[in-house]
């Protein structure tokens, strides 16, 4: 499988821990490109729109999203994403702690390209991201979220 190249990642989650797991598995999965990291859903905002401070920011082939955060929550990130049509076919993993049925219902309704729920077993979380970042960016003919 050859790695897609130059390909900008976006992580948006509040917890730094969950930021560092989830650098770590994109790059296990070798994808070339820049990672980018910011805390909250009014800096993600911010970042793609190339606000102050981002103003020299990438566009993102792929964002990965949590949806419990203070202020701007991911679902609001979503739907704003997916709502215009300069940022609606960048695809959007939402990794989240949420493993409820209207959650996961609300997500996809917005467009919403894959979802997991964090694990608290480290190896899975690690797989989950694996998978997520081959299936999005290593093999893009694949439309389909596991």
């Amino acid at each position: 499988m050859k790695p897609v190249r130059n390909t900008p990642i976006l992580l948006v989650d509040d917890d730094e821990d969950c930021r560092l797991i989830i650098r770590d598995c994109i790059e296990e999965s070798q994808v070339e490109g820049d990672i980018f990291e910011v805390t909250s859903g009014e800096e993600a905002l911010a970042f793609i729109s190339n606000e102050a401070p981002y103003e020299d920011a990438p566009r993102p082939g792929l964002i990965y999203l949590d949806i419990d955060m203070p202020g701007i929550d991911g679902v609001e990130v979503l739907q704003s994403l997916k709502e215009d049509k300069k940022t609606k076919d960048i695809p959007v993993v939402m990794l989240t702690a949420l493993d409820d049925e209207e959650t996961m219902l609300k997500v996809a309704k917005h467009g919403a390209n894959s979802y997991y729920v964090k694990s608290n077993d480290p190896l899975r979380f690690f797989e989950t991201v694996k998978r997520a970042t081959d299936l999005w960016l290593n093999r893009p003919d694949k439309v389909a979220a596991l």
